[in-house]
């Protein structure tokens, strides 16, 4: 009798875990991004994170000196190519929209506001990339409103002829609950894995070659001529 009363207290436990809604908020403006997370009553901060406050009465912690790690040299993180950029754009909406059907109309998005300045360095892959993206969003967005209940929506692109970079603004949030993150995420990961190695294959390569390999001499292979 008491294993069937624990094991109800588990499952209902379980129970309230998995359909609690999950409510989180990103913003980004001019003060940076900051991002939040809401379970219940409880508020946690996401990015930045809370900074450590020292006790009343009580000094800091000093930091044991340690001993100076030889530094490594920082590897220089690629930029996605234009190429990828829309790749990831034509492969992203068809993904998403088949997760969102099956998730249902679980996830509700309130606020949904994104500014987004266009930018390339040459005026001719901005206009490209400004008509990409407002395809996408043709596409992406009924799909969207079909799966999920959007309020206070506010999507404007700006294109940028003048190459000063990309840039955007964002407010939005979003309440799930974890069953509906468990069935997205077992949806959409193998299409999602997919479109990551088609993105892969479209990096440019290293014209060096790989550091540390010396190239084979074409000819290595002496005769008994070359020998005398």
């Amino acid at each position: 009798m008491a294993g069937i009363i624990i094991l109800c207290v588990i499952l209902l436990l379980l129970g309230v875990v998995l359909f609690t809604p999950i409510r989180v908020r990103a913003r980004r403006d001019g003060e940076g991004l900051r991002a939040w997370l809401k379970l219940g009553p409880a508020e946690i901060p996401l990015y930045p994170g809370k900074p450590e406050e020292a006790g009343p009465g009580k000094p800091p912690k000093e930091k044991k000196g340690k001993k100076p790690k030889p530094e490594k040299p920082e590897k220089k993180r690629r930029k996605p190519t234009l190429e990828q950029i829309l790749y990831l754009l034509e492969g992203a909406p068809p993904i998403l929209g088949r997760a969102l059907r099956r998730a249902g109309r679980r996830i509700r998005i309130r606020p949904l506001t994104l500014h987004v300045l266009v930018s390339a360095e040459d005026p001719a892959d901005t206009g490209l990339l400004y008509g990409r993206l407002q395809a996408a969003l043709a596409a992406l967005l009924p799909i969207l409103h079909r799966g999920i209940s959007i309020a206070e929506q506010d999507i404007r692109l700006y294109p940028d002829f003048e190459g000063r970079g990309m840039d955007f603004r964002l407010d939005v949030g979003a309440a799930v609950r974890l069953w509906d993150i468990l069935v997205i995420g077992l949806c959409a990961g193998a299409s999602g894995l997919k479109l990551l190695v088609g993105m892969k294959k479209l990096a440019p390569k290293d014209p060096g070659g790989e550091p540390g390999k010396p190239e084979k001499p074409n000819g290595s292979k002496t005769n008994g001529a070359d020998a005398a």
